[in-house]
């Protein structure tokens, strides 16, 4: 018995070997391991685990039909995966980032001991650490208002007592009082933020779109027309000082903005961190 079955097509991109060497050519990826290539070494560098591209294919059976698929479904199922086993970290922009000032905060930086996953012991432990100046970043800072009491994720609540903006309304700095004994449940705004320590990581995120701007490629359309030169979005940020022991294909969270995977690692003094952001099958790419 001979079964013959469709073609798998997705949108926004080209399965055509013949096409997708032209980006390499053109030099709008690095190569065919590229993170934006529907290739499985491409795919599995941004972040795809086997076991999720194993569950898509079978599910999607045998078909004489040919079918264009989204990425969502695939991505879903892979953060399915990341989701109980990924441990969680904290980092900000290191654009318009603010200082806030916890008049009441530690005489010294403190160093606490927090699981690296809320709902998984098992994935072990981190060190967090606390002091009087805190960063967080230029959106949360001016979603805050004096008088507010707002919550710093895993430490507790302060009270903001004067917020300080230049000629641009941006803000330069926020003075705050821990209000520990606050409840969580009752405040609005629940941010992210860093201690302003020197083991702080520099790190940049970078974030992909999809390969072509078209979803569905007909015969007569002409790859260099409707190609997506622009699909790299690079983020300068700083992480916690944990993320220093991050090696290259290890997979996170950072806390408020979704699952990365380490593509290259702090190996050599001065190197940068540098994440891929894994899709969450939320945002189709």
């Amino acid at each position: 018995m001979i079964y013959d079955y469709a073609r798998l097509n997705f949108v926004n991109t080209v399965l055509s070997k013949r096409k997708l060497q032209w980006f390499v050519d053109q030099g709008l990826v690095e190569s065919w391991t590229d993170p934006r290539f529907p290739t499985v070494q491409g795919m599995v560098r941004r972040g795809l685990q086997v076991e999720a591209l194993r569950d898509f294919i079978s599910h999607q059976g045998v078909s004489k039909n040919t079918t264009l698929q989204g990425w969502d479904k695939l991505w879903s199922i892979n953060k399915k995966l990341l989701d109980p086993v990924a441990p969680r970290h904290t980092a900000v922009e290191a654009a318009g980032r603010v200082r806030v000032t916890l008049t009441n905060g530690p005489a010294a930086v403190e160093v606490a001991t927090v699981p690296k996953h809320n709902k998984n012991p098992a994935v072990g432990n981190k060190a967090s650490y606390r002091a009087a100046t805190v960063l967080i970043e230029q959106v949360d800072a001016q979603a805050v208002s004096e008088g507010e009491e707002i919550t710093l994720m895993s430490w507790g609540n302060c009270v903001v007592r004067e917020v300080a903006r230049d000629a641009a309304g941006a803000v330069t700095g926020v003075t705050a009082e821990l209000h520990l004994a606050g409840d969580v449940k009752k405040t609005k705004l629940k941010t992210t933020w860093l201690a302003d320590v020197p083991e702080l990581v520099e790190l940049e995120t970078r974030e992909f779109g999809h390969l072509l701007t078209k979803a569905k490629v007909e015969e007569d359309d002409a790859i260099e027309d409707i190609a997506n030169r622009d699909s790299v979005k690079v983020t300068a940020m700083l992480g916690d000082p944990n993320m220093r022991n991050l090696n290259r294909g290890d997979t996170l969270q950072l806390e408020r903005k979704g699952f990365y995977i380490v593509d290259q690692a702090m190996a050599a003094p001065g190197q940068k961190l540098v994440l891929f952001h894994i899709p969450d099958g939320k945002m189709a790419k």
